[in-house]
């Protein structure tokens, strides 16, 4: 039996997974978190044998990359997977630096490779989907940053503040600014939205828009995964009935949210 803990901030995702994960006689979900803040605590009361981590907690400032440091120092037995939207290179690669053992994209056929990538982590197998594979080979492999600096400037770029920077990694403000300071001698700039951009240019930070692809992903993944528990409930009953409306409700919201994010974004 391997035991497994799912920490992603959608509700509904948490819920097709572990549907999902549950049909499988050989795993056991032992708990679900959607805030970062709730991790360590329930980690270290209920340790499972493998993580899967989503990058993103809206709102937060949570950094995974630091996350994943800080978890495999404290628990180097725990197996992490990451399953996310996020695609890009140097996400991929980072996370992999950090120490997860896996990086499945949600968009590679879900419900087959989250099973998979969980038996091979768990198993001490290193596991990419199709696309995490495909963006490893396009990673920058030099960096002129340190992977503290990347952190800093990725929570920069979401628009926190130093003291707000400083308290999602655990360090003084002093050494928020030190960092900072070093990575305008390294990129040669003079400001925090310079060094931003350089940064972006350089491939040591993800995408400009890659925040935004996410968000857009999320609605739409979900929708995938409302989907298949709806085919599957199909296959086992041969009809879709009564019971089935609120699946229904939650695939009409999310392809509501999702046709108000492309009208925000063409605005």
């Amino acid at each position: 039996m391997i035991t497994i803990a799912l920490a992603d901030d959608h509700p509904l995702i948490r819920k097709i997974l572990r549907q999902e994960l549950e049909r499988s006689l050989d795993f056991q979900v032992l708990w679900e978190v959607g805030e970062p803040d709730q991790l360590l605590s329930a980690i270290h009361h209920q340790p499972p044998d493998v993580l899967v981590l989503d990058l993103t907690f809206s709102g937060t400032g949570f950094e995974p990359a630091a996350a994943v440091r800080d978890l495999r120092a404290r628990l180097p037995a725990l197996k992490i997977l990451i399953l996310t939207a996020q695609d890009d290179p140097v996400w991929v690669e980072e996370l992999l630096r950090a120490g997860a053992h896996g990086y499945v994209v949600k968009s590679d056929d879900l419900s087959l490779r989250l099973a998979e990538a969980i038996r091979a982590v768990a198993a001490g197998r290193p596991f990419l989907s199709p696309s995490a594979a495909g963006s490893l080979v396009q990673a920058k492999r030099r960096f002129s940053l340190t992977p503290r600096e990347r952190a800093i400037l990725r929570l920069a770029a979401e628009g926190r503040s130093n003291p707000e920077i400083a308290q999602a990694l655990a360090i003084s403000d002093g050494t928020v600014r030190n960092h900072i300071s070093n990575i305008y001698t390294k990129l040669n700039v003079t400001t925090r939205e310079a060094a931003i951009k350089a940064a972006q240019q350089l491939r040591e930070l993800p995408k400009p828009n890659a925040g935004l692809r996410h968000e857009l992903r999320t609605p739409l993944h979900t929708l995938m995964g409302l989907a298949r528990l709806l085919e599957t409930k199909l296959g086992r009953d041969g009809h879709i009935g009564a019971d089935s409306a609120p699946l229904i409700q939650q695939i009409v919201l999310e392809a509501e949210r999702l046709d108000h994010l492309i009208g925000d974004l063409m605005e």
